[in-house]
């Protein structure tokens, strides 16, 4: 079973070497990214399901549901003071948690810097870039956690369908 803690770890052993290369760099990025995407994918299949669950197919069925361009979008929608009136119908509320803000900031963030180390060889990346990278996404998945259960099942149920109003 993928661990994103794991990830998180990879992706810190590739920042810290001695002399990391672009490649380093670039993957320690992209797995930091990841280290998130697949902490909250785990944290919503296990609150859908239910992590005894992880050998059936329902369990699988809504860990690869999840798309990253609706997430982002949601994320986008969700880190602001007040929530937009299409959102405040969904999430039945005015605003989200300082947690589930950090969480939603840090989640748009860190999927567009795994898009410039992935796709763009123009750009040069630090250590610090990729030390950023890791420390952001274990903030974000510890805000994650750190949302209240009624806001969080709301939040991982939104990021994972097409609402409609």
């Amino acid at each position: 079973m993928l661990d994103p803690r794991e990830l998180l770890q990879v992706a810190r052993a590739l920042a810290a070497g001695p002399s990391p290369v672009d490649a380093e760099l670039r993957r320690a990025i992209s797995s930091a990214y990841y280290a998130l995407f697949h902490a909250t994918l785990k944290m919503a299949t296990e609150r859908f399901v239910g992590a005894p669950h992880r050998t059936t197919s329902a369990y699988a069925l809504i860990y690869r549901g999840f798309v990253h361009n609706r997430m982002k979008d949601v994320c986008r929608a969700i880190d602001r003071p007040i929530l937009g009136q299409r959102h405040q119908t969904l999430l039945q509320r005015t605003r989200v948690s300082p947690e589930a803000r950090t969480f939603a900031n840090a989640f748009v963030s860190l999927q567009a810097l795994r898009h410039r180390a992935d796709y763009d060889p123009q750009v040069a990346f630090r250590r610090s870039d990729a030390v950023d990278a890791c420390d952001q996404a274990e903030s974000a998945a510890q805000a994650l956690a750190a949302i209240d259960p009624v806001e969080l099942t709301d939040i991982l149920a939104l990021l994972l369908v097409e609402a409609r109003v």
